[in-house]
């Protein structure tokens, strides 16, 4: 892991010791049921963007937001919501849909794929400009990034190849983060 790698890893893991204590019972409270993995998995969909460079076409212009998508069933609620709320990648602001048909998931960059989505759009898609976020809690098909629990933790598995294919550069400091990371 690079220097920068390191110093990102440790001051992550201190910012979320800093905030555990302290925002853990309002984050199992805002997400559906209590489900704190599910907090943090949302927490992760909205930290990814600032971790992600997406082609120039993949914006309708300089002022477009980066649109986070929930593709079938949502466990996320208004959690995922409230943590967009407010933030920016690359300058951008983050807005999150729920699309409810195929068409519907045009304009997404980061697409959640949840219980059913396969419907709307399958994991293995490649389409440019799309980074699509699978979850071992709802299927083994890996997306670009794929949610698994490792050690009680949410973790989470790189597919650089695929997000190449789709036009998208992953920023080194995520890439250390992952458990696993498919290269080109």
């Amino acid at each position: 892991m690079s220097r920068g790698g390191r110093l990102f890893a440790v001051l992550l893991t201190a910012v979320w010791a800093l905030m555990g204590p302290a925002a853990t019972p309002a984050w199992a409270q805002a997400a559906p049921g209590g489900n704190l993995e599910y907090a943090v998995k949302a927490n992760y969909l909205v930290r990814f963007a600032a971790f992600v460079e997406w082609p120039p076409r993949a914006f309708a212009n300089a002022q477009a937001p980066v649109v986070i998508c929930v593709a079938g069933h949502d466990p996320f609620g208004a959690t995922l919501d409230r943590a967009a709320r407010g933030q920016t990648a690359y300058g951008r602001p983050l807005t999150v849909r729920r699309p409810a048909t195929r068409e519907a998931t045009a304009g997404c960059h980061i697409l959640y794929a949840g219980t059913g989505a396969e419907t709307l759009i399958s994991p293995k898609t490649d389409r440019a400009g799309l980074l699509m976020i699978t979850d071992s809690a709802v299927a083994p098909e890996r997306g670009m990034i794929h949610f698994v629990l490792s050690e009680a933790r949410v973790r989470f598995h790189i597919d650089q190849q695929a997000a190449t294919r789709s036009g998208l550069v992953i920023s080194s400091r995520l890439l250390n983060l992952a458990l696993t990371v498919r290269e080109g």
